[in-house]
């Protein structure tokens, strides 16, 4: 099969998910609609999986993973005692992250690739993989997140990836780990504002109906009226990643709920080429 994108999806990163013995109710079945989602996406059959998670930040540079294996110990930063040092492997794919730098570099923007040993991973790259792939049987390339790239960058950069997908043939899922609404508060079980909680659900129901070229017009006033996580990198490079002008259409899918977590909105969404 041709090289290319069989997904690219918004997953939800909880800390608080890290560990299912721990997490309160109202969290769990974002937890499951994670692992749900996974199993779709295992079932296509991808050669990787590209995360882009907002805790992985690069302030300058566009970083991408070139291990042969990723392995270390996630510690949850943000809250150590529910994520205190979890062991992790997986494969990498030097391939293609080296060709995701160059197609990075060929639109002008500074890429390197991390080949470092001792890099452990964030726990919103270790989340998403942990549950979508529990048996760590899909090689895994992480991006990081560059706060001094604006939305247009991203989105660009989402393209880069997918062309690195072509040029290698190899099928990729993308991965943008975020929530949709961002504006934290204090109180685990936490809403959004009615307001956002709106907003969240008019804009995944864009990607679901696959109307990409809409949800890439209104993404930049959507993301800053709900206050998205990382200023809305994350999604904008995973909106990159789909080639509307192509002539594709595209369908999407949410699995599980919408849900919490201290003040942000929360949805496990995939966006795939229509058959």
């Amino acid at each position: 099969m041709a090289g290319g994108i069989t997904h690219s999806v918004v997953a939800a990163h909880s800390p608080r998910m890290g560990i299912e013995e721990k997490a309160p109710e109202f969290i769990r079945p974002l937890i499951q609609g994670l692992r749900e989602m996974g199993a779709a996406i295992r079932a296509a059959k991808p050669d990787a999986i590209v995360i882009h998670s907002t805790h992985w930040v690069t302030t300058f540079m566009w970083y991408v993973t070139t291990q042969a294996v990723h392995k270390g110990i996630c510690v949850g930063d943000e809250i150590p005692d529910f994520i205190p040092g979890v062991p992790y492997e997986f494969k990498g794919d030097a391939a293609l992250g080296n060709a995701i730098v160059a197609e990075i570099r060929a639109l002008g923007y500074p890429s390197m690739p991390n080949d470092s040993p001792h890099y452990n991973w964030d726990y919103g790259s270790w989340i998403p993989a942990k549950y979508m792939d529990p048996k760590a049987e899909i090689p895994v390339v992480l991006i990081g997140t560059v706060p001094l790239a604006d939305l247009a960058e991203c989105m660009a950069v989402g393209g880069a990836i997918r062309r690195a997908a072509e040029k290698t043939g190899k099928r990729i899922a993308v991965v943008a780990s975020s929530s949709f609404s961002h504006k934290l508060v204090r109180g685990p079980s936490s809403w959004p504002t009615a307001e956002r909680i709106e907003l969240d659900r008019k804009f995944i129901g864009l990607l679901i109906e696959g109307r990409i070229a809409e949800a890439k017009a209104w993404y930049p006033d959507y993301t800053e009226w709900v206050v998205g996580e990382m200023g809305g990198r994350n999604i904008a490079l995973m909106l990159g990643a789909l080639d509307e002008t192509s002539g594709a259409s595209f369908r999407g899918a949410q699995y599980g709920p919408y849900g919490q977590s201290s003040g942000s909105g929360n949805a496990n969404v995939t966006v795939s080429p229509a058959a």
